[in-house]
């Protein structure tokens, strides 16, 4: 979810041209996926150094080409929450999938 301190970042020239050589530069695909031998459309553009409100300003973080990386849904929500579980089991043992 986009916080309230970056939005007027993402609305940025600077930000838009980024993204699309990121995107270019990435082809298209999920970084992560890729690594582990599957193509899976990216839908996000990552930073992975993660943006904060000290760290917004700072164009090594936020406008840096090799701090970024395209990443399909699901392995953004990995990196920004690795331990997260995306499965439940209930009391007879049935695995099911949580909702977003």
């Amino acid at each position: 979810m986009l916080q309230d301190f970056a939005r007027r970042f993402y609305g940025t020239q600077a930000w838009k041209k980024l993204r699309t050589y990121v995107w270019s530069r990435d082809e298209g695909l999920c970084q992560d996926c890729l690594k582990k031998g599957l193509y899976t459309p990216a839908e996000e553009v990552h930073h992975i150094i993660e943006l904060t409100p000290e760290t917004i300003e700072n164009p090594e973080v936020s406008l840096n080409p090799d701090n970024l990386v395209c990443l399909c849904r699901e392995c953004h929500r990995r990196r920004h929450n690795p331990y997260q579980r995306r499965y439940e089991v209930d009391e007879f043992g049935r695995v099911t999938i949580k909702p977003d």
